[in-house]
């Protein structure tokens, strides 16, 4: 088997675009469809892609993922950004919750 075929390129790239956190996960190797993720009697393959869309959209995110076969994968995910905190305002607030008063 030629070396070409064994290399695969992967990319990794996050970044924070207006108000989102963006992570990209790409690769130039086999690819495969979509929509064939699910076998005939239901249950699921890629079980990794599966706990990966669950775990972007419980926290709040959503997910894609673009492939086709021989073309390789992307896959994105992104979040909302909260405002930034600085660790003095955390540590303060632990140190100092408010307190209700009626």
């Amino acid at each position: 088997m030629p070396n070409t075929a064994k290399r695969s390129e992967v990319l990794l790239h996050i970044s924070k675009i207006d108000r989102a956190i963006r992570l990209v996960i790409g690769d130039n190797g086999q690819g495969f469809d979509p929509s064939e993720t699910h076998l005939r009697d239901g249950r699921t393959r890629g079980q990794g892609l599966v706990g990966m869309r669950e775990r972007v959209e419980l926290s709040g995110g959503s997910f894609a993922i673009e492939s086709s076969i021989g073309k390789g994968t992307v896959i994105r995910a992104s979040w909302p950004a909260s405002p930034q905190r600085g660790i003095a305002a955390t540590k303060s607030e632990a140190r100092n919750p408010k307190s209700e008063t009626n």
